[in-house]
């Protein structure tokens, strides 16, 4: 930078702005390709009347104000549990527990000869 003319680097932004170069670029490829993916989900298995994305439905805002952004709040172990239990009972397992303590890991089994 130090070594270029200030018509240079005004070519350089005016160019910028014709053909933009960086990361705004490389989000939008990638917002671009997402919602291509997800249009072509819907289309094969969305409802017919499904509404369609954008690229601009996915790309990223850098300037939000973070600091405004609401604390996320911690789930509890008992909430985590329900949770569990929930997904072990939509898939027909039952989650037994003593004395509310965790389950213990499943060990794999060990094959002789290995």
């Amino acid at each position: 930078m130090d070594q270029l003319t200030s018509k240079q680097i005004s070519e350089w932004e005016a160019y910028d702005r014709l053909d933009p170069i960086g990361t705004w670029r490389d989000d939008y490829r990638l917002a671009f390709l997402s919602s291509l993916v997800t249009n072509l989900t819907i289309s094969v298995h969305g409802k017919k009347e499904a509404k369609h994305s954008l690229p601009i439905d996915f790309m990223i805002d850098w300037d939000i104000d973070t600091s405004k952004e609401k604390e996320i709040k911690k789930q509890t172990p008992e909430e985590i549990l329900a949770i569990f239990k929930g997904i072990a009972k939509e898939h027909n397992r039952e989650f037994k527990l003593d004395n509310n303590k965790p389950p213990k890991r499943l060990q794999p089994n060990k094959t002789k000869g290995l």
